[in-house]
């Protein structure tokens, strides 16, 4: 038993072990604070995990090196083992990021879960200091800059489809162009879809906003238009139906 003790308290097992907790802890509590899936359990075990790999390389280097006296030498790099955890714990990462539709979540935490195990690699080396404000530099981030981040409007890409008489597309083509720039929309691409049995065109605009657009009245517009058929915005989110304007 007294061995035992001796062994925790040696190299400072302990402590190392409470830092990962705690840090680690700290991290994982702002991501449940946030509902996400992987929240303080999985951010304390990845941290404590990756310190325990280092702290057992560390003792096995000087295991060996002890045991071989002056009979020969051995070179062991824990920064092998660091690098193995880093990239490994990928798969971890991977799991947490989720997408529907063209909305995509779980990238900060699979961030999260890659600091912590860097985190864990710090403290096993027994870098308190880089571990602590490193931990306080994160915190930072994911508060701080969560509210820096909210206050940007979002940048949506969308699809307007006008389908129109075909002797009329340019003109009409040209009037949506000078609308899209007064609304402050910047067209990525415009394609062109020729009916010449019914004698209509599909124009489609591929655009880009930042923030909500007050879609409505420019459907509305469009379709007022003389020679317009159909006005379709493509909303592109889960869930959200597209606007549709018609005339007769």
């Amino acid at each position: 038993m007294d061995g035992f003790w001796a062994e925790i308290f040696e190299h400072g097992v302990v402590t190392k072990l409470l830092y990962a907790v705690v840090l680690s802890g700290l991290i994982g509590l702002e991501r449940e604070w946030h509902g996400r899936a992987a929240g303080l359990r999985t951010h304390v075990l990845v941290c404590l995990g990756a310190s325990i790999l280092l702290i057992a390389a560390r003792s096995a280097t000087v295991a060996f090196a002890s045991d071989l006296g002056t009979q020969g030498s051995l070179v062991l790099d824990p920064n092998r083992i660091a690098a193995g955890i880093v990239t490994g714990i990928g798969f971890l990462g991977a799991g947490a990021v989720l997408r529907t539709g063209d909305l995509i979540r779980g990238l900060t935490t699979a961030a999260c879960i890659w600091f912590v195990a860097a985190l864990g690699v710090v403290i096993g080396n027994g870098l308190y200091a880089v571990a602590i404000l490193s931990t306080l530099l994160v915190l930072l981030v994911l508060i701080i800059f969560d509210v820096i981040e909210h206050a940007i409007p979002p940048l949506v890409y969308r699809c307007l489809s006008v389908r129109v008489s075909a002797e009329k597309s340019d003109e009409i083509e040209a009037w949506c162009r000078r609308r899209l720039k007064k609304e402050g929309v910047r067209i990525q691409e415009v394609l062109r879809r020729l009916d010449s049995a019914h004698g209509q065109s599909e124009i489609v605009f591929q655009v880009r906003t930042r923030g909500n657009l007050r879609t409505g009245p420019l459907v509305d517009d469009i379709g007022a238009l003389s020679g317009v058929q159909q006005v379709r915005w493509d909303a592109s989110r889960p869930g959200a139906s597209p606007l549709l304007g018609h005339v007769e």
